[in-house]
């Protein structure tokens, strides 16, 4: 079966601060059109990369890949 328009999306939980009972909050940040064929490990070195650049501290990276199979 034949794979169409496969995409990567990484998503990044980002710990924004901390709430009045003590717990950290967290907050999403997205980034779409990766490359499918990226190994786990590119787009980990990626999402850490982008993690860089923003100032709230990094908590995890998540990959979702998706694609159409039949149509």
């Amino acid at each position: 079966m034949a794979r169409k328009n496969a995409t990567s999306r990484l998503t990044l939980k980002v710990a924004t601060g901390v709430d009045a009972t003590g717990k950290n909050t967290y907050a999403n940040r997205s980034i779409g059109n990766l490359a499918p064929a990226l190994t786990d490990e590119d787009a980990l070195a990626i999402g850490k990369g982008f993690a860089g650049l923003q100032k709230h501290g990094l908590g995890t990276v998540m990959r979702t890949d998706s694609a159409v199979l039949e149509g």
